[in-house]
């Protein structure tokens, strides 16, 4: 087997121009294949870090039924034994949610109206680090300050500064109105999160809906989504009351996965399409060099050499060429998304579409194991495939045919 292993190399070597081009191409599609996947990773990634860092945290403690359904009845009073659970997790923040309507001299916009704790909130979410300008950040919780996004600010042609009405309605379903001083302004990278989302101090909320000490959820950050899964399992045994529910993001974004793993999904559908092109290539290259060396395979078989055994030559001459396409290819793909992942690519060429999506204009690209090992898969494969007719046309060439040809 070495032997035949050895020839096939040699054999791969004896054109070199076009073994080259050969290896090229498959190198160029699996560095294409290599940088598309990281930008389309670092994408994902910046899609779910951004949704989790606005308005999602890693963990939310509620009541059942608040998630579907953002009412003030839907709310509860932290208890004690929660108040226990989360003491191994310091970084998490109340809030308190409703809907209602922002109404300036200009127009009018239905929002979600999310009371916070400014201190606590900025260990939770990243929405302080979006603030534009200086003190632009909530500074009291009890003042009637409101935080709204630019986006929200041009589409109600407001300023800082300007006075505002809020209108919501009550735990007693009373419709009420309140005028808020805008504090500041702050653009995040999830657009429809920005057409939606105003900020206010949670126990201005408070009384002003007469919640008292109620509060619709608790959101906990675990410092790293990965740690999920654990940290909420450790929180739900610690509470026992039945009424309180504990989710992590991926609970409550089911979507935002399934659409991860449809984009993951179809990248590799795409580029197993484009790795059919290169079954030709290989193939016609092979299919070339049997028909140079016809005579030389039929004085093989002449003295004894099994047609399986020329089957093999042809097989690793194919493996050979997959697999220098497969390392010059990976290595340059390796090398030039590490080199991009430290500053990332910038595209605010199209701001608008990166905003739509929610990744941020800096995309930071990033390759996982999973996708080097498919990406191999993928050459190995598409090599067999390519060399399977010329392997079988070379192994059944006649002896005496070949030995009269010229």
């Amino acid at each position: 087997m070495k032997t035949f292993f050895m020839i096939g190399w040699r054999n791969l070597w004896r054109n070199k121009r076009r073994s080259l081009v050969v290896i090229t191409s498959i190198a160029l599609g699996i560095f294409a294949m290599l940088f598309s996947m990281g930008i389309m990773n670092g994408m994902n990634n910046q899609m779910v870090e951004n949704t989790i860092s606005t308005s999602l945290g890693h963990i939310s403690i509620h009541r059942k039924g608040f998630q579907d359904d953002m009412k003030l009845q839907n709310s509860f009073v932290p208890s004690e034994e929660i108040q226990g659970a989360l003491a191994d997790f310091p970084t998490h923040a109340p809030r308190l949610k409703l809907e209602g309507m922002i109404r300036s001299s200009e127009a009018s916009r239905g929002v979600l109206i999310m009371g916070i704790e400014p201190e606590n909130e900025k260990s939770v979410t990243k929405i302080f680090d979006y603030t534009l300008g200086e003190n632009a950040w909530l500074s009291d919780s009890g003042s009637h300050d409101i935080l709204i996004s630019k986006t929200l600010a041009e589409k109600l042609d407001l300023l800082v500064g300007d006075k505002v009405v809020v209108m919501f309605q009550d735990i007693e379903k009373e419709m009420v109105g309140v005028a808020f001083k805008v504090k500041g302004l702050y653009q995040s990278p999830i657009d429809s999160f920005d057409k939606y989302v105003v900020f206010t101090g949670i126990d201005a909320l408070q009384e002003l809906t007469g919640m008292g000490e109620r509060i619709s959820e608790i959101t906990v950050h675990t410092g790293h989504r990965k740690k999920v899964d654990t940290a909420a399992e450790r929180i739900r045994k610690s509470v026992s009351d039945p009424g309180i529910e504990i989710l992590t993001w991926k609970d409550m974004a089911p979507n935002l996965l399934s659409a991860v793993q449809l984009f993951d999904n179809m990248m590799y559908v795409f580029f197993s399409i484009i790795f059919i092109t290169v079954i030709f290539s290989i193939a016609n290259t092979l299919i070339m060099a049997i028909m140079e060396r016809f005579h030389e395979i039929g004085v093989m078989k002449s003295i004894g050499t099994r047609p399986s055994w020329i089957a093999a030559m042809v097989l690793f001459e194919a493996v050979n060429l997959g697999f220098v396409g497969l390392l010059a290819g990976s290595v340059s793909g390796m090398i030039v998304t590490f080199l991009f992942s430290v500053n990332g690519i910038d595209f605010s060429l199209y701001m608008e579409s990166v905003r739509l999506w929610g990744t941020g204009h800096i995309i930071y690209p990033a390759l996982k194991p999973a996708d080097i090992i498919a990406c191999s898969l993928i050459v190995l494969v598409t090599t067999i495939i390519a060399a399977l007719y010329p392997a079988i046309k070379a192994a059944r060439i006649k002896p005496l045919e070949a030995l009269h040809y010229m």
